[in-house]
């Protein structure tokens, strides 16, 4: 039994093994999927968002930003301009500095409510890599558990502790433990990734959106040192 490949240690295996073993196997196929999906939408996304960034760098007026929203791919941050701009499009054109810092309120909340939006985006799907990393070693160990129980049960009924009695159960002991690593271990350290992507994405948009800000509250300034003028 011990000499076999792993496919005939799998085919050797009771109903219970292979249950766990199908449950493990479409586990790893899923976070697979989930982890290569994610990691191409990661990278354009970040590829994207630095091409507007390096156009965003060249406005000098917030009024310029439909501009180059129009004229720009998608990207994480294009969204979240023309949310604002959407907000400061309901902006009367009146201003006064009784209004500036009212107006900017509002526009931060947009940016506030535009990220949270871009990071529940971001981490869609990606909680079920965590739930993976958790869940498979549990499997892993309940097939552990059932191997194990199979060789002492195989021990009584035979009367005989010898390894041609106990190594069908220590197989499938050993099996699914391996099974439940290989679907953790990639689980795990694809969550923690991108979890980690998530975090440091969401502190370049707050960067951005306070930059964004501070072009609108200039453009205000200018706006009312002409009626001044």
């Amino acid at each position: 039994m011990l000499d076999l490949p792993v496919i005939q240690m799998v085919r050797d295996s009771d109903v219970a093994t292979i249950i766990i073993l199908c449950v493990l196997a479409l586990m790893s196929l899923f976070s697979w999927g989930i982890i290569i999906l994610k990691w191409i939408f990661f990278r354009k996304n970040q590829n994207a968002n630095a091409r507007f960034y390096r156009q965003f760098e060249k406005v000098e007026r917030f009024v310029d930003l439909k501009d180059l929203c129009d004229s720009s791919g998608m990207s994480a941050l294009k969204s979240l301009t023309e949310e604002v701009l959407i907000e400061a499009s309901k902006f009367s054109s009146f201003v006064s500095y009784d209004s500036i810092q009212h107006r900017a309120s509002l526009l931060e909340d947009t940016i506030q409510r535009s990220i949270e939006g871009i990071r529940l985006s971001e981490n869609r799907h990606v909680n079920f890599l965590g739930m993976c990393a958790n869940l498979a070693p549990f499997f892993g160990l309940l097939g552990t558990v059932w191997g194990i129980m199979s060789a002492f049960f195989e021990i009584g009924k035979h009367g005989s502790a010898d390894l041609t009695v106990v190594a069908p159960g220590i197989a499938m002991a050993l099996i699914t433990t391996v099974a439940g690593l290989v679907v953790a271990i990639p689980a795990s350290g694809a969550y923690n990734i991108f979890v980690s992507r998530t975090g440091e994405n969401e502190i370049a948009y707050y960067n951005f959106g306070s930059r964004m800000l501070s072009l609108f509250k200039r453009g205000d300034l200018l706006a009312l040192e002409e009626v001044a003028g």
